[in-house]
Order: C-alpha cells, then structure tokens, then sequence
C-alpha cells in the first residue's frame, strides 16, 4: 500500500494556465494517468490537451466548463464531473476555486450507473447537507456553495 498525498502543498504550478497548480498521483498502462487540479480563485484553463479521453471529477468547489466547439456552458459543483472524448476543445474556469481530479486514459466510457439522469439524482446531496423547505443546503464548512 502507498499514502497518496494531493494536498496544493503537494501540487506544482500548471504551465499556460493562470491560478492552477496539478499534481500527477498514478499512472497506469497504456497511457492511463490520474491527476489532482488545484484551481484558486478565479483560475482559467484555456484548451487542456486532449490527447486522451478525460474523466473530469470535481471533488470540492465550483468551475465552469465551456465546450469550444458547441459554446455549451456546464456550472459544476462538488461531486459532478464530465467524460470529454479525445480531441474535445474545452476551458475551465473557477471564480470560486476548486479542487478536481482528472483520470486520463486512451479510451474512457461512463457506466450506466455513472451518468446523470433526473432518475439517479433528484435528492441526492452530500452526506450532513442539510434540506431547508424545498432548498438543499451544504454542511457548514463543506466548501459548497449555499442556495441563495
């Protein structure tokens, strides 16, 4: 067994991007690499390479995903993440920050159980969120946005 470690103290700055620091945490064979993207306050990711299909997870905060190609805007909260397929143009941005973990590997194709339909996710929320009426708000200190 090994301790893995992606703290922003493990990370190292990203080239050509502003605010953004990675760490590499695993890799596996035929190109499979798993990574940790720290994102500060208003970092943006213009273009990631694309050579890989990539599982972008957000593991803590807020970015927003924008699609070169179609101009489509996904807002991304902790535990959502998207497949982009290889040669995919796409920018991240954070004004928030945000803490993610990228899984790149020659060909990457999401499970059945894994993509979201309103069936899956209607009512679901990280464990101790707390529902107010009908609003779902986070756990105090969860990092997460609050319903307005």
């Amino acid at each position: 067994m090994q301790v893995i470690h992606f703290t922003h103290g493990a990370t190292d700055p990203l080239e050509n991007a502003s605010r953004s620091a990675l760490i590499d945490l695993a890799n596996g064979r035929g190109d499979t690499r798993i990574s940790c993207l720290h994102l500060a306050a208003g970092a943006e990711i213009l273009e990631p390479p694309a050579t890989h299909d990539c599982a972008v997870l957000l593991v803590h905060g807020r970015i927003t995903l924008a699609a070169a190609d179609t101009g489509l805007r996904l807002e991304l909260l902790a535990g959502v993440g998207v497949l982009v397929k290889t040669g995919e143009r796409y920018t991240l941005e954070s004004e928030q920050g945000a803490i993610l973990l990228v899984v790149e590997a020659q060909e990457l194709k999401a499970t059945r159980q894994g993509i979201s339909t309103p069936q899956r996710i209607t009512g679901q929320r990280w464990p101790g969120d707390a529902e107010v009426g009908s609003r779902m708000l986070p756990a105090p200190g969860s990092g997460a946005p609050h319903a307005p």
